[in-house]
């Protein structure tokens, strides 16, 4: 009996499996491409993200956009621009121990400020390409040794020229938050000839502002109303664009202070982004907007009051300067997007974003996104895999296999019965 009821559980199965049908996993449908110039030497390179290519690459707050070589993806860091104000100035720490024992290591002890924490340091060396195994310690006290990060590779090919002393090179040293007090950093000369150590230091703060970038395009006219007391104007952009700020200039009058609300429009509705005075003597009238979102149409309404109309000259829309760093080998690449229920990536190379900023080099200007040939929308002729048709013949198909099933395993029990 129980031999019996395992044979029929397994034509159940079968049953089962045979009326699933497989489902092949398929490549994303991406909905456009977007070419680069072609890679003649292996580096880091900077992708700026042009407006053509932000419009169809921001998706859902985030940067939906994969970068394909000749065999393989490959990963990328999105970095915003920014303008350096003031790079901030290098500060050696006081090093009491600076000792190179020929043969065997170099030893350096630096002493930071007491109760600070660092995260990280600039180590200036003169120029090289010989890499170097390196231990770093801490100690509160100078005998007691405490391990902060693994040994790791002083590496001259992420080191950058220091500015005016090209045969300086100043390489950053990230670590886990520390507040020791002395640090201590063991390099390893047993392989090789010791480095010219030329001192150990940080920057201070240095001070950015983020570069933006024009959207064009840009159009504003006034809406039809019952009287100019309150006007309504209609920006409009020629495709949905993630902006940081809108720039308003206006032609009349001369002298002039308003307020004016801005709004965007979703689903033929619309909803508040933000309010602002109109003023001539603030040297610029600006709207600053949520980045996250996308816009191509909003409509701002001034209130005018006994004063006469504003008649707005010209609007500029502002985003954001983005650039996507990839450390590329020579060939061909190209930028894809927009597939159906792809996520934005997620990559383990932004856990380096510094490093990557630091080494970025050559720009590649990417070519306008267009559709991916071959994945245009074509009406399918109905057939009977493409209606809901096979879902009831296979439900049918399997009460039909379970009945008989069941209907034999209640003459076998009745027969053992008798």
């Amino acid at each position: 009996m129980i031999n019996l009821f395992r044979k029929r559980s397994c034509l159940i199965s079968i049953g089962l499996m045979a009326c699933v049908p497989a489902i092949a996993q398929k490549k994303p449908a991406f909905s456009w491409e977007a070419k680069l110039p072609r890679v003649d030497s292996p580096g880091f390179y900077r992708i700026p993200v042009t407006p053509a290519l932000s419009s169809k690459a921001f998706r859902n707050g985030a940067w939906d956009v994969r970068i394909f070589g000749d065999s393989a993806e490959v990963p990328y860091v999105a970095l915003q621009s920014y303008k350096t104000i003031s790079p901030g100035a290098f500060k050696a720490y006081p090093t009491p121990v600076l000792e190179s024992h020929p043969g065997k290591e170099t030893v350096i002890i630096f002493e930071q400020e007491p109760h600070a924490t660092i995260k990280e340091f600039g180590l200036r060396y003169a120029n090289t390409a010989v890499p170097k195994k390196v231990v770093l310690t801490g100690s509160p006290d100078k005998i007691q040794w405490y391990a902060i990060r693994p040994p790791f590779l002083l590496d001259p090919h992420s080191a950058i020229p220091v500015p005016g002393k090209e045969t300086i090179l100043e390489e950053t040293i990230t670590i886990p938050a520390s507040g020791f007090k002395y640090f201590k950093l063991v390099i390893d000369d047993s392989a090789s000839a010791p480095l010219q150590i030329n001192c150990v230091g940080f920057r201070s703060e240095k001070q950015e502002r983020s570069l933006l970038q024009e959207v064009p395009g840009a159009a504003v006219k006034l809406l039809a109303g019952k009287d100019r007391r309150s006007d309504r104007f209609l920006i409009t952009l020629p495709q949905q664009y993630p902006l940081k700020e809108l720039s308003l200039s206006i032609a009349r009058p001369q002298l002039y202070r308003r307020e004016a609300s801005l709004y965007i429009l979703e689903n033929g509705k619309e909803q508040p982004v933000g309010s602002q005075t109109l003023r001539s003597d603030a040297g610029g009238n600006s709207f600053s907007l949520d980045e996250t979102m996308q816009y191509d149409s909003l409509v701002m309404i001034v209130e005018n009051g006994d004063s006469p109309p504003l008649e707005p000259e010209q609007v500029k829309a502002w985003q954001s300067a983005w650039a996507l760093v990839a450390k590329l080998e020579p060939g061909n690449y190209q930028m894809k997007g927009g597939a159906p229920g792809l996520h934005s990536p997620e990559y383990d190379v932004t856990y380096f974003s510094s490093a990557y900023h630091r080494q970025a080099g050559r720009d590649l200007l990417p070519g306008d996104p267009v559709p991916v040939k071959g994945n245009e929308a074509v009406e399918a002729s109905p057939s009977f895999f493409t209606t809901r048709n096979w879902i009831w013949a296979g439900i049918i198909l399997v009460v039909g296999l379970l009945a008989f099933v069941v209907r034999g395993m209640l003459k076998d029990m009745k027969k053992e019965k008798n």
